[in-house]
């Protein structure tokens, strides 16, 4: 196996300028020989011994990947295809460049904080955190972050976010949905498990909540419904619940009003897929009695049949995102952009039919 000395040996340099690389200490390094020195590591499939990385104190190369929940869909949080997909993109980027990735199921505070402190963490990346929890982290916890979706009630950002424009997602189904002649049509999203204080607040006061991503994706199609001058109520949003047979049971209670509305959009394209699903084994087709729309254009859009109506997000570009201001991070640059997000696009298939005369 192939040592540090090789590897100073052939690029010519010392052995304390290669450690110096691994370690992201390249302030005094010319540019020219950290490529030297990333290529020659990458060509030979070196692999640094992390234990000795953590007892130098000075880095792990070792990136914490945060799930701020347990389950999704009534699963485990990593099953999820959104998870899955992001999970993947962030760690061929990781490994691209020399680095580690530990997934830490971050539903606990506690347990984040002894992880990331244990392994000496360079940094995390967080997913499905809400603002007021990843304060409360932050205010224990001098690792530097990078969070993904996450949204602030407050005029501007000062933590780095890497998001999507889910309100022009929302408001692109809502315009294509009142094109094609559903008026009356549903947003559905799930609730979420994950609540703010001030969140929780709110569902006491009899309003549940599905996160603030749907929010958002809600509020667009609202507009998109709203744009030739109708109304569309708060009504017209149903919060499902997380759990599974409880989701479907809610379903079965208002197949009626499913079918009335001629149209259901859906926050993910889990739900809009187990929708088609529910909607077969009650002998009701799609699109011809009820049109679907999903939201992320997951691997599965185009796996169903019908295949998925749905919004395009660019899950593995927002991992490779993340990523990359990570690391430029714990290298000591600062970032001046603190959300950083990318449009989306609505993509048309076969799970919508035009209604000639909306009623």
């Amino acid at each position: 196996m192939i040592r540090l000395q090789d590897i100073a040996d052939i690029a010519g340099v010392s052995r304390t300028t290669v450690s110096n690389v691994l370690h992201g200490n390249t302030k005094r390094v010319s540019q020219e020989t950290i490529d030297k020195i990333k290529k020659i590591l990458e060509e030979s499939n070196y692999q640094p011994n992390i234990g000795s990385m953590l007892l130098t104190g000075k880095g792990s190369r070792i990136i914490g990947f945060v799930i701020g929940y347990d389950y999704a869909h009534g699963y485990p949080s990593t099953m999820d295809s959104f998870i899955g997909e992001l999970l993947a993109s962030v760690q061929n980027e990781a490994e691209r460049q020399g680095y580690y990735v530990m997934i830490i199921g971050g539903s606990t505070e506690k347990r984040v904080l002894e992880i990331a402190s244990r392994w000496n963490m360079d940094g995390l990346i967080l997913i499905g955190y809400s603002e007021e929890r990843y304060r409360s982290l932050r205010r224990k916890l001098n690792k530097k972050a990078v969070l993904v979706d996450t949204y602030t009630q407050q005029s501007r950002y000062d933590y780095q976010n890497v998001g999507i424009d889910d309100y022009d997602g929302g408001y692109q189904v809502g315009s294509y949905l009142l094109e094609m002649g559903y008026p009356e049509a549903l947003f559905i999203a799930e609730e979420s498990r994950m609540l703010t204080n001030n969140e929780n607040r709110r569902v006491q006061s009899g309003r549940a909540l599905a996160g603030l991503s749907n929010e958002r994706r809600w509020q667009g199609f609202k507009a998109g419904m709203e744009k030739e001058g109708a109304f569309c109520s708060i009504r017209r949003y149903l919060v499902v619940p997380e759990d599974t047979p409880a989701r479907k049971q809610y379903y079965e209670r208002i197949l009626p009003q499913l079918q009335e509305a001629g149209a259901l959009a859906f926050g993910s394209d889990y739900n809009a897929v187990e929708m088609i699903n529910f909607l077969y084994d009650h002998g009701i087709r799609v699109p011809d009695q009820v049109s679907v729309v999903g939201f992320d254009d997951c691997i599965y859009a185009e796996s169903i049949r019908p295949r998925l109506t749905t919004v395009f997000q660019d899950v593995q570009q927002k991992g490779i995102t993340a990523f990359d201001r990570l690391q430029r991070m714990i290298e000591g640059e600062t970032l001046p952009e603190t959300y950083v997000y990318a449009p989306v696009k609505l993509v048309v298939r076969d799970s919508v039919k035009k209604r000639e005369n909306p009623g």
